[in-house]
């Protein structure tokens, strides 16, 4: 019998996107779960047309721990590409108490590490699997420098850049969205693993420049903590080096939200953070600009065989909502055929196999490249015609 899989905002963006990639490459059923019935089953019909019998509809509020009761029921995973950070202790607890594994595309934050946390010792006791921190960001930097790292003897340091440019009036995304996203900025870190050390940094040590290619070119970034890159070190125990930059949205955002943001959702995130997500999502739309498209980039140093010293992967998409949800799809299809199913509490960039998930990113339509290493080679295929490509 096929697994069935549970996807909570089935109908929004990303869970959409999430559920049809399932459908194209995997063998499950899916159930799109939200609070409007009548949405679900629309999308449901939507993708029944495309793979028949395959996809159902149910009711689930992330506030209503009775409504997760009773849409969790036969469930075996539940995928959380909801907006619902705050009630994501309630989303697990549920899925756990109806023995389903878990996994969601939910931002980094303090308040889910521990509501995870609390609940571990029944995880690992009930044998479930329990995958957080799933998407690209997070998800997607540790993944790509681990899939990298087998190309070195030994990989000392490794930064990733990402650049994020979204025609965001494409989007019909909620204001939650926005809001979760403002919300992350009041836990926002400067810090890097520098010389074996996770290090607190001052701002003017925590910009770089990457070369994105074109159209894209320089671009300067900044450092942002990620958490699946300070335990990283325990994979790779050579690293001395590493850091996740990120680049800006536009100039008013850049330069006047993004700082406002910092101290609104420190100091008001009640009362005033949803006026902020409304107005960050205002400029976004605004002064939005092309080229848009999306672009995650490790560039990596060490020893290597033959005496190069360097080496890098580039995986690009036009579409970030799309790569977001290609990323969790790739790793729940590791999921699907049993070899990520081990009881915990994960992190998905450092649970997956990298070089499958990169393979299976490529297969569903992303752009990977590489500096200084033959892509199919360190991914486990035949060489291809193109041989080493310039990231």
């Amino acid at each position: 019998m096929n697994a069935k899989i549970l996807v909570l905002g089935g109908y929004g963006t990303t869970g959409t996107t999430l559920s049809e990639l399932l459908l194209q490459y995997g063998d499950a059923e899916i159930v799109l779960a939200g609070r409007t019935r009548e949405k679900g089953e629309k999308a449901a019909a939507a993708l029944n047309a495309r793979f028949p019998a395959r996809v159902t509809a149910r009711v689930a509020d992330a506030a209503d721990a009775a409504s997760l009761a009773r849409a969790f029921d036969g469930i075996d995973l539940v995928a959380v590409a909801a907006s619902v950070l705050v009630h994501a202790g309630n989303v697990a607890e549920a899925a756990l108490n109806a023995g389903a594994d878990y996994f969601d595309l939910l931002l980094s934050a303090a308040a889910k590490f521990d509501a995870l946390e609390r609940l571990r010792p029944r995880i690992e006791s009930e044998g479930r699997c329990f995958i957080t921190d799933g998407g690209i960001h997070p998800g997607l930097s540790a993944a790509m420098i681990r899939a990298l790292a087998p190309a070195f003897g030994r990989l000392e340091r490794a930064d990733v850049g990402a650049l994020l440019r979204a025609d965001w009036n494409a989007y019909a995304f909620q204001i939650d969205t926005i809001y979760e996203f403002a919300d992350e900025l009041k836990d926002y870190r400067i810090e890097a693993l520098r010389d074996g050390v996770w290090t607190k940094l001052a701002w003017r040590d925590a910009m770089r420049s990457f070369d994105f290619g074109p159209p894209y070119g320089d671009e300067r970034c900044a450092i942002m903590f990620m958490e699946e890159l300070q335990r990283l070190p325990e994979q790779i125990p050579a690293l001395r080096d590493c850091a996740f930059y990120v680049s800006g949205f536009n100039p008013v955002v850049d330069n006047v939200l993004m700082p406002l943001g910092v101290g609104v959702m420190r100091l008001s995130p009640r009362t005033l953070g949803r006026p902020y997500a409304r107005l960050l999502a205002w400029a976004l739309r605004k002064y939005g600009r092309p080229p848009y498209g999306v672009v995650w980039q490790v560039e990596a140093e060490g020893e290597m065989a033959g005496g190069a010293a360097s080496a890098g992967l580039r995986l690009a998409h036009p579409d970030g909502y799309w790569l977001t949800a290609a990323a969790a799809a790739a790793c729940l299809l590791q999921w699907l055929d049993g070899s990520l199913r081990e009881p915990g509490v994960h992190l998905q960039a450092l649970a997956v196999d990298p070089a499958r998930l990169l393979r299976d990113l490529q297969r569903m339509g992303a752009q990977l490249a590489g500096r200084g290493v033959e892509v199919g080679a360190l991914l486990g295929e035949a060489p291809g015609p193109a041989g080493v490509s310039r990231a």
